[in-house]
């Protein structure tokens, strides 16, 4: 009996006597593209650069189907960073067959990378290549085919920062302002063009599990949004009320939640009096709620007629801020 007692202390504590720990590896999301719907590519291999929020020592890829409706067929992924090559594996097979509606990680491989990672897919002529794929997304501006996500351990970012909105945050024109912030956190993009806090089949208030806080890395979340709900009707009653569900949610997660007030929009061809006044409620609301609300407004109106844009801000169109302007709104933000 003493035998045996002996031999299990030896199974629980290592042969040296001191208990084995059981480390748990820390992921930090550096790079995201959320997915969409997309058509076929004719090529069967993609090639994409993705530029990353933070560096790390091991890597792994998030491979994404979530808005297919038929299984889709991975046959390789390749992974390169500062010459080094790694082919990606899937529970230890270099093939991986992603069901509808899912998405897979790949298993973790040693590779250092710092500012960029390269990441080339194989898949069957005809493979729908959903993800996000704005030019400002990538370093070389191509179509990204499946990749969802990319994180790294071995890091030493503080964390991940989510910049949570619509078109305006995804980058519509010319850079973008997540780009553009100054600090030591990851910085991740999630926006989406026409997204609403409350409106459509995937608004904030149901996404943002699926978006901005699937990883415990994710410190922080920076919230602009509801210019779409306003524009399509929705009350500000109702755009406050996501807004609080968000925050919840956050909250829930341990994660600090902060909010930007929507920019102005006078010009924008859905503009009326009426939907003014719901977006000045909206704003009146977050700057009275949160003490370290993000003034975004008050940083890029025009003087002249606070209801409009500056014009030297203005994208063109009224709504979306330009290049300059990401640069003002990006230097509010400390995170």
């Amino acid at each position: 009996m003493r035998v045996i007692i002996a031999l299990a202390l030896l199974l629980v504590c290592g042969a040296s006597g001191v208990p084995v720990r059981s480390e748990v590896i820390r992921w930090l999301p550096v790079w995201q593209a959320v997915p969409t719907q997309s058509s076929a590519v004719p090529d069967q291999s993609v090639r994409t650069t993705v530029d990353l929020a933070a560096g790390g020592t091991s890597v792994r890829v998030r491979l994404s189907n979530l808005m297919g409706i038929k299984p889709v067929r991975v046959q390789e992924v390749v992974a390169t960073a500062d010459g080094e090559m790694r082919r990606l594996t899937f529970n230890r097979s270099t093939a991986v067959t992603i069901r509808a509606r899912g998405e897979v990680y790949s298993d973790a491989v040693q590779l250092k990378v710092t500012d960029t990672l390269d990441i080339r897919t194989y898949t069957p002529a005809g493979t729908p290549c959903q993800a996000r794929a704005h030019r400002t997304i990538t370093s070389t501006r191509e179509q990204i085919c499946l990749i969802s996500a990319v994180e790294v351990a071995g890091f030493t970012a503080p964390g991940a920062v989510v910049m949570f909105g619509d078109s305006i945050t995804e980058g519509w024109y010319e850079n973008t302002w997540p780009s553009l912030v100054e600090t030591d956190y990851a910085v991740l993009n999630a926006g989406i063009n026409g997204n609403g806090v409350v409106l459509g089949n995937a608004p904030m208030v149901t996404r943002v599990h699926r978006d901005v806080l699937y990883s415990k890395e994710v410190r922080k979340v920076v919230l602009l949004g509801g210019i779409n709900d306003i524009q399509n009707g929705v009350s500000a009653e109702n755009v406050i009320a996501g807004i609080r569900t968000l925050q919840a949610r956050c909250r829930t997660e341990g994660v600090e939640f902060r909010v930007g007030t929507i920019t102005p929009w006078r010009g924008w061809f859905a503009w009326t009096e009426e939907r003014e006044q719901q977006r000045q409620e909206v704003n009146a609301w977050i700057r009275a709620t949160f003490p370290d609300a993000i003034d975004f407004d008050a940083a890029v109106r025009d003087r002249a007629d606070p209801l409009r844009l500056r014009p030297e801000f203005d994208s063109g169109d009224h709504l979306h801020p330009n290049g300059t302007a990401f640069g003002a709104m990006a230097r509010l933000v400390r995170v």
